[in-house]
């Protein structure tokens, strides 16, 4: 072990009696001074020490004084799993111990830029996770399934990634709608069928989805703005898949929602809202956002949080030069290609401001739908034909980030009018 010796030959009793006076003294040690301690008695007592020096290995490396000193926290999240690794592979804590390890130790290493090993940590995560639920239903694996079914759809492995999804909804059902995390795996689920092009799973994930906000809301009388965003994302999925009526249908139960939201308002939010609509409204967008061959792009049905620290940051860094593409004199006299781009900048924005801004995301993102109906209108206004769609995209867009903001009213007649286009359109 990294400056702890092996886990065998000599130990300084000593050393021993010092490292348990350590941990049994009335003052609580240092996270420093538990670390030494632990990797003493890790020599003595593996099964029972090792699983505790693993947990303070982590809890120093998350340590403040680590922040600019990358390398030194990756050497103490290597001895953590070090230490989880040597546990006795029949020690029945041996991949809970593992997993908590391993899972900071993925992540930082994506933070260094070394994606390849982050990747293969995953797998091996994933691998544990899935042996594990195969004896026990109720192992507790955290989030390891869910990390590699994020690396596979960042990677462009959406086939993949979808039935990961649907082994991961498979796991949740049982817990129902409890912390809104089978809520949250069966939206995973559908961006990713929807990715790989598998119609029929991506239509029967956003139905289940809408079907849990429902259940949920009749149960529970939770916010109903969670069944509104599901219900608009299953009439944008509709639409694209050609079936009119049916996403019509839709569209009028989440117009009868909003104007019971203009009328009366809505219980409150709470925090799941602003990522989940978050996350809806970028999947609308995510067409246009596929990247170029060989480079990675957000898992879009996850919180952009939950992305691979690499991938989120180069994601958001390219803002600027998207804010320059949409101003470039170049799309002066191609309207219609500014819309496209100017929505692509929206998308962005709105998902860094959520991320950065949480409930307050509204304020600095608002003129940018603000703007990109204005640029839609004015295609509207040259091409009535070309530029009816459009506009009513940027309807929805407004509407749906009115409505998450709380802003009900100014929101109803923005979708209204979407509507009115919409049905102008067939």
């Amino acid at each position: 072990m990294t400056d702890g010796g092996t886990m065998s030959g000599d130990v300084d009793q000593d050393a021993v009696l010092r490292a348990r006076n350590v941990l049994l003294s009335s003052g609580r040690p240092t996270p420093r001074e538990a670390v030494e301690a632990y990797r003493v008695l890790a020599r003595v007592s593996p099964a029972t020490y090792l699983p505790r020096l693993s947990r303070a290995l982590v809890d120093l490396g998350y340590g403040d004084v680590f922040d600019e000193l990358p390398q030194a926290r990756l050497a103490l999240f290597e001895e953590a799993a070090e230490a989880a690794y040597a546990l006795d592979g029949s020690d029945p804590m041996r991949t809970e111990v593992l997993l908590k390890a391993l899972e900071p130790l993925q992540h930082h290493l994506f933070v260094l830029g070394r994606r390849a090993e982050g990747l293969a940590l995953r797998e091996e995560m994933a691998g544990l996770a899935r042996r594990a639920l195969d004896t026990d239903p109720d192992a507790p694996v955290g989030d390891a399934l869910e990390l590699w079914a994020r690396a596979l759809a960042e990677e462009g492995r959406h086939r993949e990634a979808a039935e990961l999804h649907e082994e991961i909804v498979r796991h949740a059902r049982p817990y129902g709608s409890r912390s809104g995390g089978a809520a949250w795996a069966v939206l995973e689920w559908m961006a990713e069928a929807e990715a790989a092009g598998m119609r029929d799973m991506a239509e029967a994930a956003a139905r289940e989805l809408v079907e849990m906000e429902q259940s949920e809301f009749s149960a529970r009388g939770t916010t109903r703005s969670l069944l509104f965003f599901a219900l608009l994302r299953l009439a944008e999925l509709l639409d694209g898949y050609g079936e009119f009526e049916a996403a019509s249908a839709a569209y009028d139960e989440v117009g009868e929602l909003l104007a019971g939201f203009a009328a009366s308002g809505d219980l409150s939010p709470g925090a799941y809202l602003y990522p989940y609509w978050a996350v809806l409204f970028g999947l609308s967008g995510r067409a246009p956002e596929l990247p170029a061959p060989g480079r990675c792009a957000p898992a879009f049905g996850a919180e952009i949080g939950k992305t691979t620290p690499d991938v989120r940051e180069r994601y958001f860094a390219e803002l600027p030069a998207l804010r320059a593409a949409v101003d470039a004199p170049a799309l002066d006299a191609d309207l219609a290609e500014r819309v496209l781009a100017h929505r692509r900048l929206t998308v962005r924005s709105a998902l860094h401001a959520v991320h950065r801004r949480g409930y307050l995301f509204l304020e600095p993102v608002l003129p940018l739908f603000e703007e990109g109906v204005a640029l839609a209108r004015r295609l509207y206004a040259a091409d009535a034909a070309a530029g009816s769609a459009q506009l009513a995209r940027a309807l929805f867009d407004r509407a749906s980030a009115l409505a998450a903001g709380q802003r009900f009213a100014e929101a109803h007649p923005d979708f209204q009018e979407a509507l009115a286009l919409r049905a102008a359109q067939r």
